[in-house]
């Protein structure tokens, strides 16, 4: 049997995007989890004409998930070979309005699940000796707006994470990585920003022309670096925090104050 992966957000974004790369690349099947039962239904028609796609619908602020995301990968297919944490929870929240129960759905959702499923996944991974772990964190990580203040710090907690689950299990061939994400074209991004923020619906054509590219990341990009994350070329690679963005790192076009726009 080829591999096997286990993909939280997988009804949409960069989780069905990555789901559908692995399956054209050859992998055996994919386990989509999600708590949108009807979208889970409509991508996994969508792949399956691709390979084998099981699904299940859970909500990853509850504790038992990750044991029981796991246990139905191995149920299903009998192994799990890659580990993708795409879910992710966006909930606006800064030092000066977060509430304890944003800050705690955060936290459930962005460092708790993935912790939980790293440590169910890495018991078979470890047991085969190889094993992928990726998770999405954010360049939001580094810091970002005000309102981003605690979403910023689960992101930056998981990086962290990351680290260590590379560490522990390094010897055991079991390799993690983390990709901070820039701005992505989702459905679900697109939702917030209309919704929430009320942006024109065309907003993501206008920023996207003021970035290098002329255009947004798209969950297709991102799905590229994960197929090489999974494949024999990073094999030598272990801990990485990928920035996955257009705006290099703590650099401006001109100076901010000196030469402001």
């Amino acid at each position: 049997m080829g591999r096997v992966a286990l993909i939280t957000g997988g009804a949409q974004g960069i989780g069905a995007a990555t789901a559908k790369q692995f399956l054209q690349d050859g992998f055996s099947g994919v386990v989509l989890l999600d708590r949108n039962a009807e979208r889970l239904a409509i991508e996994a028609k969508a792949l399956r004409s691709l390979g084998r796609v099981e699904v299940l619908a859970a909500d990853l602020r509850d504790a038992a998930t990750p044991a029981k995301a796991v246990a139905f990968t191995l149920e299903k297919f009998g192994k799990i070979d890659v580990l993708v944490n795409a879910a992710g929870n966006t909930a606006r929240g800064g030092i000066a309005d977060t509430t304890p129960e944003i800050f705690q759905s955060l936290f459930d959702v962005n460092v708790k699940a993935p912790l939980f499923l790293m440590q169910e996944a890495a018991k078979p991974m470890v047991a085969a000796k190889q094993g992928v772990i990726i998770n999405v964190a954010s360049m939001i990580a580094y810091g970002g707006p005000p309102n981003l203040a605690s979403y910023s710090a689960s992101k930056a907690a998981l990086v962290m994470l990351t680290k260590h689950a590379a560490n522990t299990f390094k010897r055991d061939g079991v390799r993690a990585f983390c990709v901070n994400l820039g701005w992505v074209n989702t459905e679900g991004e697109r939702a917030l920003q209309t919704g929430f923020h009320k942006l024109p619906e065309d907003w993501h054509e206008a920023i996207g022309k003021r970035m290098p590219s002329g255009r947004l990341i798209v969950p297709e990009d991102v799905a590229g670096l994960m197929a090489y994350l999974v494949s024999p070329s990073a094999s030598m690679m272990n801990g990485a925090v990928i920035d996955y963005e257009q705006m290099p790192t703590g650099v401006f076009d001109v100076h901010p104050v000196l030469d402001p726009e």
